[in-house]
């Protein structure tokens, strides 16, 4: 596969069949190379009636009509020990199906001079309302043990995650983050709302460390666009939005170097 030149980023889509076709059909009317999805993409092959394997190869089969790849970073809400029973192949992918594939914690790769790094990944604060090993798992956090991997493994100019990093500042608005957790207005458990913060330190201290320029993620629901001055530099966050939103808040579409593209 050669280089794609006109990416386009998705965010979450939580087995939606509709929403993930109309990505396509997006993808298409965009003139994009790829569908990189950052997060909750719905891997649910366990999934009752067969739902999660129907959404697949409903996905897969669109994804061949158009002459597409997908590739995805896993969300918390996906079946990550189903993902870990799949081999990892020779390019560091794991093949969900023909044209769809996931990259696990720290796959990286690189277009032209542009160095890429997957860290998906994030903790559910909707933890209590779910069931382990049904549709909730530990292994859904990037852990303190693989940050730190990533941040020896060397620098990336972007990353593709699921969870923000620490920082922005229109999530610190958003979420409260100025105010101690057990001062914010939500409804969340304190404990997921303290373990969300520190997940989001750890992302941070991975944009730190591999000295990112660009950090494109999801599971926040919410289109925008914000920087971190880090000690780096400047850093680009773009977050985006979920399915059941028009493709202005749900996609971004990135060249190679991960700059934004005028549409057609």
């Amino acid at each position: 596969m050669t280089d794609p030149q006109r990416i386009l980023l998705v965010g979450d889509l939580h087995m939606n069949s509709q929403a993930a076709l109309e990505v396509i059909d997006h993808a298409q009317a965009v003139n994009a190379d790829l569908i990189l999805q950052v997060g909750d993409f719905g891997y649910w092959p366990r999934a009752e009636h067969g739902a999660g394997v129907e959404f697949l190869t409903l996905v897969d089969d669109a994804l061949a009509s158009a002459g597409l790849e997908l590739w995805f970073v896993p969300g918390n809400h996906e079946d990550w020990p189903e993902l870990a029973r799949l081999p990892i192949g020779h390019e560091g992918r794991r093949a969900i199906g023909a044209r769809i594939f996931e990259l696990p914690v720290g796959y990286r790769w690189t277009w032209g001079s542009t160095r890429w790094l997957a860290v998906g990944g994030a903790p559910s604060v909707d933890k209590h309302l779910r069931t382990e090993g049904v549709d909730w798992f530990p292994e859904e956090e990037v852990t303190e043990r693989q940050a730190a991997a990533l941040i020896d493994a060397g620098r990336a100019d972007v990353v593709v995650a699921h969870d923000a990093p620490m920082g922005t500042p229109f999530l610190r608005e958003r979420l409260q983050q100025d105010a101690p957790p057990p001062l914010r207005r939500n409804w969340w458990p304190l404990e997921a709302v303290v373990r969300a913060d520190a997940h989001q330190e750890r992302t941070r201290r991975i944009l730190d460390g591999v000295h990112a320029s660009r950090w494109f993620h999801g599971h926040h629901h919410v289109r925008y666009s914000s920087t971190i001055e880090a000690a780096h530099g400047t850093v680009r966050v773009e977050g985006l939005a979920l399915d059941g939103t028009p493709p202005s808040e749900l996609t971004l579409l990135v060249d190679a170097q991960g700059e934004e593209l005028p549409l057609p």
